[in-house]
């Protein structure tokens, strides 16, 4: 018999699974180096050594390579030699990088040393926030053993739920942006019924969530307790963190969100996962093909993932990606508690998600692209590697 990790999956599926994460990871530094491949090679650009540094350009190169490092540092943190896998891994990351911005000279980009040195930089702290993190859960894992039983998706389904409602989780200290949020409760139109549902179903995802990650470590009576104090954590981060702006829909929206999950949560385990599984399904139907108004035209559909992402701000798309990987989630989640197959329920979800974004070619002011397909399998594939083996079993809801 193959021995088991920590999630209860045996060794050899976490090692394949870290190795397919790693190989993910490579592959989206590759599609967001290279993007959109517009190759030209009989007139490469100047390769820049020396030249002016934009603050976004910096965060966005060390953004790049910080959760391949993350990810590594958190791998070599089991397996023990954490000072032989970074210098292992180290110049294959430069070597990763140096390529790519080699490559940039025959695309529409600016291939630049301050790239690379900024890639390093996002790989090691990456590294080192894996080595903290890791070391800090084992710690905490030797004092209290009912933290190896931590549900991770659910984990990460609480992340997604903070990074939708948050971003960019930077507050302010200026009293005029804190009053100019909280004048939005009364400077905005109060009846915009969309905006309210939406961030009522998050609130709903997220709080069941950390529902679901807190009973995992058997801390039933803190379940309820956290739930209240994370949502009036997110309310107030709306009137603290810059560009928020929540207005009165928003507050309503998560307000309500919160009594809804209270009243889910009190049903038996079955009806409480198919509410779940409604309340997502309709709030990313809600949110792909809205407006409600067709046009008689069709607009082209990008087959190029991310393609809107990379084009322009990827900061301005962060919350929206993050609100379809909770929607994902949860469905899947929901449905393989109920008795469908993950495989199945991926599948039925990246069609569902295709067959909105196909439909969005008749939207007004949507961008019709494959972006949404992407992130319903990638969510599909993390919940079957972050679950343990028992928990997929086809018709196995209760455990």
């Amino acid at each position: 018999m193959e021995p088991e990790a920590k999630s209860g999956q045996p060794a050899s599926t976490g090692r394949r699974n870290h190795r397919i994460a790693v190989g993910l990871l490579l592959l989206l530094i590759i599609y967001g180096s290279l993007y959109p491949f517009a190759w030209n090679f009989t007139q490469p650009q100047d390769f820049i050594y020396r030249g002016p540094l934009g603050l976004v350009d910096v965060v966005e190169n060390v953004i790049l390579f910080l959760p391949l490092g993350w990810l590594l540092a958190w791998h070599y943190q089991g397996q023990g030699g954490q000072r032989d896998g970074f210098l292992a891994w180290l110049p294959i990351a430069l070597i990763v990088a140096g390529i790519l911005q080699w490559l940039q000279k025959y695309l529409p980009r600016t291939p630049a040393l301050s790239d690379i040195v900024f890639n390093m930089l996002g790989f090691t702290a990456g590294w080192l926030a894996g080595m903290i993190s890791a070391s800090s859960l084992n710690r905490l894992s030797r004092r209290h053993l009912n933290l190896h039983s931590a549900d991770r998706f659910a984990l990460v389904m609480v992340v997604l739920w903070v990074v939708a409602e948050l971003y960019p989780f930077i507050p302010t200290l200026d009293r005029s942006s804190v009053a100019y949020n909280v004048k939005s409760l009364w400077q905005q139109d109060p009846w915009q019924p969309r905006r309210m549902l939406l961030h009522m179903a998050v609130t709903v995802i997220g709080l069941g969530a950390l529902a679901q990650l807190v009973r995992s470590v058997a801390a039933e009576r803190l379940a309820r307790p956290l739930a209240a104090i994370a949502t009036l954590a997110i309310v107030a981060g709306k009137f603290v963190v810059i560009y928020q702006a929540p207005g009165l829909p928003v507050v309503l929206g998560i307000a309500a969100g919160a009594a809804v999950w209270r009243g889910i949560d009190g049903m038996e385990e079955r009806l409480c996962w198919w509410a779940l599984l409604a309340i997502a399904s309709a709030a990313y139907l809600l949110h792909a093909i809205w407006p409600l108004q067709w046009n008689d035209e069709p607009t082209a559909m990008r087959w190029l993932p991310f393609a809107s992402s990379l084009s322009g701000s990827i900061g301005s798309v962060v919350t929206t990606v993050a609100f379809e990987c909770l929607c994902f989630g949860a469905i899947i989640r929901s449905a393989v508690r109920n008795g469908a197959s993950s495989g199945g329920i991926t599948a039925f979800v990246a069609t569902l998600a295709f067959a909105c974004e196909f439909a969005q070619r008749y939207l007004p002011g949507r961008t019709a692209e494959i972006t949404s397909v992407v992130l319903a399998l990638g969510m599909g594939w993390l919940f079957a590697a972050l679950s343990p083996i028992h928990r997929l079993r086809r018709g196995n809801p209760d455990h």
